[in-house]
């Protein structure tokens, strides 16, 4: 089919680099390198590796692009990572529509962040979703969908990591079933969620939740993504790993308590929390150095993260 992509970071290249051997890509649209301060230019750089030519918009809503869509005439409009809502004029002028690669199982967890949520709410499995485009963002049929675990101590990362590999299956599968004239499935309304961009006030630890609460939190803002954190003697202080210990430490949320697990052992919850209480820190970074051991980083106990 033909097809105009919009896309952008790894996510966006590693879509538009596995369809660009199947189909006739008649134009790359991409963010500026400097969109939002991400600074990931691997679309721009794909586009030209492929030798397809590459044209940049921050929200697809100049007067001029939609002409040239027009007269570029597509079957189809596929998005890959693309940040902002597609003006609906812009989903009217494929013939076939608009479809798009969402990371996430809809109608669940629609909108952004949506690995780091799943994980973050202890959910067993995510995914992919390819639907088409609608007005209302991550709201249109479902095309098809791939399912992926995740297992009960895996990262963001990780399960990112096995996400991409299912990227260019699952919508390479979707785009077959859009050549063939599949209008898709409407998404349900039962289990429908909607998630906001994840910022760094998001991920900060509150030592009064349970430690299922804190150990998901930190398992899913793992690298590459923001980190969870807390304060320490005024600093902040980022939280890379951390892990469940085997007994009960209650006590102040937020103390350090002892060295113990091959790390350091952290009150948090309370009493209603039965058995679930504490973490043990096991890596730690500051704002400025590299990630450490927890157990070479705090030189005392008896003092209070924040």
């Amino acid at each position: 089919m033909r097809i105009v992509f919009f896309g952008y970071g790894e996510l966006g290249a590693i879509v538009l680099r596995g369809i660009a051997p199947h189909h006739e890509v008649l134009l790359v649209l991409t963010h500026p390198v400097e969109f939002s301060d991400l600074g990931e230019p691997d679309v721009e750089l794909a586009g030209a590796e492929l030798g397809l030519p590459v044209r940049y918009s921050a929200t697809a809503r100049e007067p001029d692009l939609h002409e040239h869509l027009r007269e570029l005439a597509p079957d189809v409009i596929v998005s890959t990572n693309w940040r902002t809502r597609v003006p609906p004029e812009v989903l009217r002028i494929p013939e076939r529509g608009a479809v798009n690669t969402h990371d996430a199982l809809l109608p669940a967890y629609a909108g952004f962040g949506a690995v780091n949520w799943a994980i973050r709410n202890g959910e067993e499995e995510t995914g992919l979703t390819v639907h088409y485009m609608a007005e209302d963002l991550d709201t249109g049929p479902i095309i098809t969908q791939a399912r992926v675990k995740i297992g009960v101590h895996e990262t963001a990362g990780q399960v990112l990591g096995r996400l991409l590999t299912e990227y260019v299956p699952v919508t390479l599968e979707a785009l077959n079933r859009v050549n063939a004239g599949y209008q898709g499935k409407p998404q349900p309304p039962e289990g429908a969620s909607f998630y906001h961009r994840i910022g760094v006030e998001d991920t900060r630890i509150d030592w009064r939740d349970d430690t299922t609460t804190i150990c998901n939190l930190v398992r899913g803002q793992s690298d590459p993504f923001v980190n969870a954190w807390t304060t320490y003697r005024g600093l902040r202080l980022w939280i890379m790993t951390a892990a469940r210990p085997t007994r009960a430490h209650g006590g102040t949320p937020g103390r350090i308590v002892k060295a113990d697990y091959g790390g350091v052992v952290v009150a948090s919850g309370g009493p209603r929390d039965g058995d679930d209480r504490g973490v043990v820190l096991l890596q730690v970074r500051t704002e400025t150095g590299p990630p450490v051991r927890a157990l070479d980083y705090f030189a005392a106990f008896g003092e209070y993260l924040h």
